[in-house]
């Protein structure tokens, strides 16, 4: 074996000028009828490996051009997150000189939906943790997209959760553009109605609701929903004003509970161990 492949290392070209030569009359002496089968054979033997050499130095070329793209974006990131912060203490600091409440994050728990309860009047959502993780009632309840409801009556190891769409969960709104205040009902699957709004106030289709933090049982400042149509009401002193959540009510799996309120500096976000792993995230996207 050694002997064959240094023979071959001296003679590269030559001997694979005499494979192909005994190949070629290997492909001679086969009947006419298996030449064109034994030429596709052998060209398949030959082209695969070289096809796949080709598809890596390919894929290669992508997941190198890929990386650049993640690192520039890695790169941004890190910088907005720098400002963010930045913004953050300066926003604090401003916030301590005029006395106000100093702003607070807070915790969630994620959980699994383990049963549903749908009828005309009230709708609710079963979920598969309780009292032992801490859960109390009246805490609100959050999906990816927004606010869900709150929870109306926590066991040990369950807890049912109030959706927005049901008659008795009024929230309370505020546009985010315009600062205007008004009361969310439920009308129909993910529709709403924003009551109590003056004829006189600025209230435009697409505008976000977020929760008025009236009332303190929901924070302020979370998505409720869009609103899709404005119209004079029927008393002429009021708008009527129609809103959908961006919540799909009937096909939740998980939520999260809010369970308590946390100072900015304990959040994962702002977490010392986190800038910590950003910054060697960065110094090997340098290398």
């Amino acid at each position: 074996m050694q002997l064959f492949e240094s023979v071959f290392h001296k003679h590269r070209d030559r001997t694979v000028l005499a494979v192909l030569i005994a190949a070629s009359f290997a492909l001679l002496s086969l009947p006419e009828s298996r030449q064109l089968d034994f030429a596709r054979s052998l060209l398949s033997r030959i082209m695969g490996p070289a096809q796949r050499v080709v598809d890596m130095v390919s894929d290669y070329s992508n997941v190198r051009a890929e990386n650049e793209r993640l690192r520039r974006m890695l790169a941004t990131l890190a910088l907005e997150r720098g400002r963010l912060i930045q913004y953050r203490d300066e926003r604090e600091r401003l916030r301590r000189l005029a006395e106000f409440k100093e702003e607070q994050t807070f915790r969630l728990v994620p959980t699994e939906v383990i049963g549903r309860d749908f009828d005309r009047i009230q709708t609710s959502l079963v979920i598969d943790k309780g009292s032992r993780a801490g859960l109390r009632e009246r805490m609100p309840v959050f999906s990816y997209e927004g606010l869900v409801g709150s929870l109306s009556r926590v066991e040990e190891q369950s807890a049912w959760v109030q959706l927005l769409a049901s008659k008795n969960h009024p929230v309370s709104c505020i546009d985010k553009r315009s600062r205007v205040v008004g009361v969310l009902e439920w009308r129909h699957r993910n529709s709403f109605e924003l009551k109590h709004v003056s004829a006189v106030e600025d209230v435009a289709v697409g505008d976000t609701l977020l929760t008025s933090g009236f009332g303190g049982t929901i924070p302020k400042g979370f998505p409720v929903a869009i609103v899709v149509r404005v119209s004079q009401a029927t008393d002429g002193l009021s708008l009527r004003i129609d809103a959908r959540s961006p919540v799909d009510f009937m096909s939740l799996e998980e939520v999260f509970v809010m369970t308590e309120e946390i100072p900015w500096n304990r959040s994962l976000f702002y977490d010392e161990a986190d800038t910590l792993l950003m910054r060697d995230v960065l110094d090997r996207s340098r290398r």
